[in-house]
């Protein structure tokens, strides 16, 4: 990969293939030298089909970012990107800078142990300006707990210069752009529905254990908030989740979220099958997982089920399962989604507020 590198330094964005296929092998880009290097320009050159495809936003499956049009400058939600640098005092003037302070002030455990004292200030200074000034670029983002843990391996994989670019074309064309002006059920917990026609394929017992307690998505709610970043144990499991995200589908956390159920899915039905054992034995990741092996069951679920299948002929499979099994109510397809967010009146609580305190 260093020698690919170093041939091509200069042009390596001609090499887009190479350099997605390099992140999404078995131990990803390896360091974060590299990383520094590649990121950047997998953000700059998104798959051709993440920007060209139709829009299915009537459909409880749709893509956090199958509704994008050619035409961006008539997208309400599209930032304008201001060529007056907004001043520090402008953005601690912001409505959120008080919140992301308060959340990047709790980031220490997410820094790496062979950080300085010092230097993790440095960052912690660092970050909350870079997390306001990618909502202040767009009155219609609201943040969310979370938004700043994403920020936060830019940061310190990249620098701030380099991390604020790729975290504002994240939030602009990416699945953030919808975390960050939508609610959380009508934008991730709508990806997280797939999951449940993914375990339905692949493990029919699990999927009907955790169904039949109503568990919804809540559990997994902050996996693909924050690109795993804030449930993983390991800096090292973090970025190499990164080098997935940044060259896969983006619907890729979606697939990583089913592959991490269906590893832990003997014990979970080992468990009194109640809803809240189930979500606190999923929400709760283990201090060693095998991510890379886990890496590669989300590409092979992937290859099996790719998201048009899932949100097309699948999904009507397993609409139609449910009505015929007649295990619940048929629910019409646009309530489907919200079937998977129910829970007890804490989740509805938690759906109402546009924070969620880990």
């Amino acid at each position: 990969m260093r020698s690919f590198l170093t041939e091509h330094r200069g042009c390596l964005h001609l090499y887009i293939n190479e350099l997605r296929q390099f992140a999404t092998s078995p131990g990803g880009l390896v360091s974060d030298e590299i990383r520094a290097v590649i990121w950047p320009i997998l953000e700059a050159c998104p798959e051709d089909d993440l920007l060209s495809a139709p829009s299915v936003s009537d459909s409880d499956f749709e893509s956090a970012r199958s509704s994008f049009s050619d035409g961006e400058e008539d997208d309400p939600l599209t930032p304008t990107i201001e060529s007056k640098v907004t001043s520090l005092s402008d953005l601690k003037r912001h409505v959120e800078w008080g919140q992301v302070e308060l959340d990047v002030n709790r980031t220490l455990a997410r820094f790496p142990p062979n950080i300085s004292e010092g230097r993790r200030k440095e960052l912690q200074d660092e970050l909350t300006p870079l997390v306001v000034r990618i909502l202040h670029e767009c009155p219609q983002f609201h943040y969310y707990q979370g938004f700043h843990d994403v920020c936060l391996t830019l940061l310190l994989v990249l620098g701030a210069e380099s991390a604020e670019r790729v975290g504002r074309k994240l939030a602009r064309y990416g699945s953030f752009k919808w975390y960050l002006s939508q609610t959380l059920e009508d934008s991730v917990l709508k990806e997280l529905s797939l999951m449940y026609i993914m375990l339905w394929k692949e493990d029919s017992e699990l999927e009907h254990a955790m169904r039949s307690v109503q568990l919804g998505a809540l559990f997994a709610l902050s996996w693909p908030l924050t690109w795993f970043s804030h449930a993983l144990h390991h800096y090292e499991q973090v970025v190499v989740c990164f080098d997935l995200f940044l060259a896969a589908h983006p619907l890729m956390p979606v697939y990583l979220t089913s592959a991490f159920v269906l590893w832990r899915g003997s014990a979970l039905l080992t468990r009194p099958r109640e809803m809240p054992m189930y979500h606190h034995f999923l929400n709760n990741m283990p201090d060693e997982i095998p991510i890379e092996a886990l890496i590669s069951d989300a590409q092979a679920l992937y290859r099996m089920m790719p998201p048009v299948t899932l949100r097309g002929s699948l999904f009507e499979r397993y609409h139609s399962f449910l009505v015929l099994k007649a295990e619940r109510t048929p629910l019409p397809k646009t309530s489907f989604s919200k079937w998977l967010a129910a829970g007890t009146a804490t989740a509805a609580l938690y759906l109402i507020s546009r924070y969620w305190l880990f």
